[in-house]
């Protein structure tokens, strides 16, 4: 969900997600707070003493700087809740994760408006190149995305700042190109956002540098035919181009011939403008069946037994 600034006499919902995961904090001196979606005299105080130890100026008011360091802790919310029982909870609760990661870090459709203090990611390019250390659009959000989602340790090292070379090579889409960036930079992350997402919803398949053997060992349902699709599945659109890489998304719905998804490592946040070169953010799709059994897609789910 996207995450409004909150402070003392906020309530809701949004306000039992910011409790929650502060009782999470393990740093805390202060005793665990009541989840009762009220911004009292406690949620100040341990508020102000996360933001005083995030190194962020304490002063009780949870905006985009607070959201952004309690992420992680945001993140893990759900994973508690244990596993889904049923191939329909699962299903939701990857959408509503996949739903909220867009809100939170997508940019909704608007043009990518570099910022280094924002949570938007736009992986490709440098929210501010004045600044020496060259620091990412969206860099530790992404950092946050990498951890959850058992990509490999160097890479998640690698999201807070981007090189200008790095740069250069993500309006490439080669497969020199795509090796130099693997090297350099970071790697294509779309099946990491999809392992993000399915951690959120409480499903862990031990992070996708087990994805490989995660398919060959059964983990996974397999389906190569689009209309067999469902909420909650990974589609996997392989072969886009001659030697290319996969790509991959979480289904969001399948109907009329047609599968409406949500995607990382995504062209520009407006569909369908592929003129600013490889943006790289989460943003919503749609795809064709046609276009998936002409691109040899199959889709997955995990076997929750």
């Amino acid at each position: 969900m996207p995450f409004p600034m909150l402070r003392m006499g906020s309530f809701g919902d949004v306000v039992e997600t910011l409790q929650e995961a502060l009782n999470l904090w393990t740093k805390s001196a202060k005793p665990q707070l009541d989840v009762d979606g009220a911004f009292g005299p406690k949620t100040d105080g341990k508020v102000r003493e996360f933001q005083s130890r995030s190194n962020l100026v304490p002063d009780g008011i949870v905006g985009p700087a607070s959201w952004q360091a309690l992420q992680p802790l945001v993140d893990q919310i759900l994973t508690l809740a244990g596993p889904p029982q049923s191939d329909l909870e699962a299903g939701e609760r990857i959408a509503a994760a996949a739903s909220s990661a867009l809100g939170v870090f997508g940019w909704g459709g608007a043009p990518v408006v570099p910022n280094k203090f924002s949570l938007k990611i736009a992986a490709a390019i440098c929210a501010d190149p004045t600044d020496p250390l060259r620091p990412r659009q969206g860099g530790t959000s992404l950092m946050s995305i990498f951890q959850l989602a058992g990509a490999k340790g160097v890479y998640s090292g690698r999201c807070p700042t981007i090189s200008q070379r790095a740069v250069q090579l993500w309006q490439q889409t080669s497969g020199d190109a795509r090796a130099a960036r693997n090297n350099e930079d970071l790697p294509a992350w779309c099946g990491i956002f999809c392992y993000y997402v399915y951690r959120c919803a409480g499903i862990d398949l031990g992070g996708w540098i087990n994805h490989n053997s995660n398919v060959a060992s059964g983990k996974f349902r397999k389906m190569s035919d689009p209309a067999q699709a469902f909420r909650g599945c990974i589609g996997v659109e392989d072969g886009i181009n001659p030697g290319g890489r996969n790509h991959h998304f979480i289904v969001m719905q399948n109907s009329e011939g047609t599968i409406s998804s949500i995607d990382g490592n995504s062209f520009g946040p407006i569909n369908g403008d592929f003129s600013a070169g490889v943006k790289s953010v989460i943003a919503p799709k749609t795809y064709s069946h046609q276009k998936l059994k002409q691109n040899s897609a199959y889709f997955l789910f995990p076997n929750l037994a």
